[in-house]
């Protein structure tokens, strides 16, 4: 587990760029009405302005809806992108493999990533999946997303640029 607490784009990418395997998608979760929990959507949308050439995926709150679209799309690599309690600032980021998920609340979510990520190995047994979780500000309905949380999304969305 690798934490940016005041993350560069230049260091985050790097340590997202050694956990890529292959052809990558990247997944967006997060309930948009819900404060800094709507950062995986947000963070979509941003890379969709970057034009990349990869498949990106907004989930939204169900992920299990995606299995066979993120499936058909024959990518080695998934990044799922969420909010997490990770201990650190607000906008802060944490990289970390699904051997590590445990560890993480994800508490918006029902079901939680991790039983996402059991159905995507499912589909593809040696899909390579890994983390990459921002620390909310706040998750209260009805408000936006933070300024911490949309700073730390920037500099997110520049270090997945450079990394695939």
């Amino acid at each position: 587990m690798k934490s940016f607490n005041d993350p560069s784009s230049e260091d985050l990418g790097l340590s997202i760029k050694s956990m890529i395997r292959g052809k990558v998608a990247v997944v967006g979760l997060g309930n948009i009405i819900r404060g800094d929990d709507g950062l995986g959507p947000k963070l979509i949308e941003l890379l969709k302005e970057k034009r990349l050439d990869i498949p990106l995926f907004d989930c939204g709150t169900v992920p299990e809806n995606y299995i066979f679209p993120i499936l058909s799309t024959s990518c080695d690599t998934v990044i799922l992108v969420d909010a997490a309690d990770l201990g650190i600032r607000p906008g802060g980021a944490m990289v970390f493999g699904l051997d590590e998920i445990a560890n993480v609340s994800f508490s918006t979510h029902n079901p939680s990533p991790r039983l996402f990520t059991d159905l995507l190995k499912t589909g593809k047994e040696n899909m390579n999946i890994f983390v990459v979780s921002v620390q909310p500000k706040s998750m209260e309905l009805g408000q936006p997303l933070s300024e911490e949380v949309l700073k730390g999304l920037d500099v997110l969305a520049e270090a997945i640029a450079g990394a695939v």
